[in-house]
Parts: C-alpha cells; structure tokens; sequence
C-alpha cells in the first residue's frame, strides 16, 4: 500500500496545475463522514489519505480570485 499520493488538478484561478501531498493514515477499520445530511459509514479495512487544502493562488495578487 502506498504511504503518500499526490493529487493534482487545476487551479480555479489561474487554470495551472496545483498538487497536494496527501498521507496515508494506517490501520483504519471503520469511517464515518457526517455532515448536514445523514452520515456515510464504512466498515472494515480502508485506505484513508489526508492532506492540507490547497492555499490562495500564488499567481493571483493578494489572493484576488475569479469570485
């Protein structure tokens, strides 16, 4: 199992590639994601990434987007 991926798309600012190093978090047996609508669970063994968000555009002053 991979301990790293990295996730590339495209940035809704500027349109250029971005990447996000996500982490593998070990020994996961069961998920829940809750939210406003009812909650998804899983259950059993799963591979479960994290990473940070993706920050402002660097390519954008003083972090100006598209709106």
């Amino acid at each position: 199992m991979t301990d790293c991926l990295h996730q590339i798309d495209l940035c809704p600012d500027c349109d250029g590639l971005r990447t996000v190093l996500l982490q593998r978090l070990p020994g996961v047996s069961s998920l829940t994601l809750s939210a406003d609508s009812p909650a998804i669970s899983y259950q059993g063994p799963a591979s479960v990434y994290i990473g940070r968000e993706p920050g402002p555009c660097p390519n954008q002053p003083d972090g100006a987007g598209r709106g």
